[in-house]
């Protein structure tokens, strides 16, 4: 009986190995069949539905990543031919689509590298002269000669719960036992905002481009005028690159004014190298100098300078995923030697991350945490120690065109061993945004 057994066993193993090659070929042949029609976005669905199974072929791999590409989602092109060349180094159709994929995601050194590889192969002319135009793209763009200009506005209404950022307590007991009266308690208020602003980028020689940006927002709670926010800042700087490595050294400036009155002028200077590791990582380190003076509490001047490191990771999947890590440390040394409160050193971690679930859908979320630790102790007595959370939410709609419609919450809380500092604030916003 045993040895009838072995036949059987091997014959059904050969009838599954082929159903399994049927169904493979067969998948691959409808997504090529779609590709050719031009529904290249239903031709990725159906392979990507299909990625645990099939991940690793390089058939599979090449027509997933040609199908991307051509669904506008180049980033996830990117692993699925790395992975066809990890094994088939020498396929020179999948460097050529690595090369353009890479192209696409603005990897200008990395795209140049794969396709002056692909050239090298034994590839038709058209698609020679194809590569050819694709380096010329890429050294206008490395020139400088590809620049940006941007302008947008933004209007929004929503709700805030805390305003004025301020403690929820109407009195506060000091450490000497006396009761204080708070004169302004938090306060809650439907608001209004609106924003305008702009960025651009121009050429000045081979690798170096002069980059700005500026905005201007107004914040009105309709319930609390007084706390009316006029926030004008702008940046100016020098941009220089070179293959993976990327330098920014900026000048930049604020006002920040509560019912038309100046309430803080900052005036700075930041640097920032960035690193481009592959397609997928991003590390920067960054370095930043300010000047905060209050025009009318002199006393809180501070001279702050801050420096940290940030890592990026666009993972592989259907909705594009991206998430970034940050840490910081920092100081501020307070002008007036006699008024110590106003300095502090500080210590801040972020986290966030972005994802789109449709073509028109993004999601955005950041949660950020700093520890402070004041220099000297204020009128009550009390040297501050503050913790500070802050969560926020967003999502952006593509109603069309140059419009998104962009909802936002966010969540605010800062502990602190002095009650006076102590408050949590809640805000949800829904924007409507506009550029040109």
């Amino acid at each position: 009986m045993m040895k009838h057994i072995w036949p059987l066993l091997a014959a059904t193993f050969l009838t599954l190995v082929c159903a399994i090659a049927y169904a493979d070929t067969a998948l691959l042949d409808k997504a090529r069949a779609l590709a050719a029609s031009g529904k290249a976005a239903e031709a990725y669905q159906l392979l990507l539905a299909q990625a645990d199974k099939n991940a690793g072929n390089p058939e599979y791999d090449y027509l997933l990543g040609t199908t991307a590409i051509d669904a506008g989602v180049p980033l996830q092109a990117v692993f699925a031919l790395e992975r066809v060349l990890d094994s088939q180094p020498d396929n020179a159709p999948a460097r050529a689509e690595l090369a353009r994929a890479y192209f696409l995601i603005g990897e200008n050194q990395a795209a140049r590298s794969e396709f002056e590889k692909a050239k090298k192969s034994e590839i038709p002319d058209a698609a020679r002269m194809e590569i050819d135009t694709y380096l010329s793209s890429i050294d206008e763009r490395i020139l400088g000669g590809k620049q940006s200009t941007l302008f947008y506005a933004e209007a929004g209404l929503g709700f805030d719960s805390n305003v004025n950022s301020a403690t929820a307590s109407s009195q506060i007991t000091a450490p000497s036992g006396l009761i204080f009266s708070v004169a302004a308690p938090e306060r809650d208020s439907a608001v209004a905002r609106v924003e305008a602003g702009g960025s651009f980028s121009r050429a000045l020689k081979t690798n170096l481009n002069i980059y700005g940006n500026g905005k201007l927002e107004l914040y009105r709670p309709g319930d609390a005028s007084e706390y009316a926010i006029r926030n004008t800042d702008g940046t100016v700087g020098l941009h220089f690159l070179q293959g993976r490595e990327q330098y920014r050294l900026a000048l930049a400036a604020q006002n920040y004014a509560v019912d038309s009155t100046t309430a803080r002028n900052l005036a700075g200077i930041n640097g920032q190298w960035q690193h481009t590791i592959n397609a997928r990582n991003m590390l920067s380190l960054f370095a930043q100098y300010a000047s905060l003076k209050y025009p009318d509490a002199s006393t809180l001047d501070v001279n702050q300078m801050a420096t940290g490191l940030s890592w990026i990771h666009a993972m592989d999947g259907e909705y594009q995923p991206v998430v970034y890590f940050a840490g910081y440390i920092g100081k501020e040394d307070e002008k007036d030697s006699a008024f110590k409160s106003a300095g502090r050193d500080y210590v801040g971690l972020r986290a966030g991350g972005s994802l789109k679930s449709s073509a028109r859908l993004s999601w955005r979320g950041v949660l950020s945490y700093q520890s402070s630790d004041y220099h000297g102790s204020d009128i009550f007595g009390i040297t501050h120690q503050d913790n500070y959370i802050n969560l926020e939410l967003s999502a952006s709609y593509e109603l069309a065109k140059s419009w998104q419609l962009k909802p936002e919450v966010s969540y605010t809380k800062n502990d602190s061993n002095a009650e006076i500092s102590s408050y949590t604030r809640s805000r949800a916003l829904v924007n409507l945004r506009k550029e040109f």
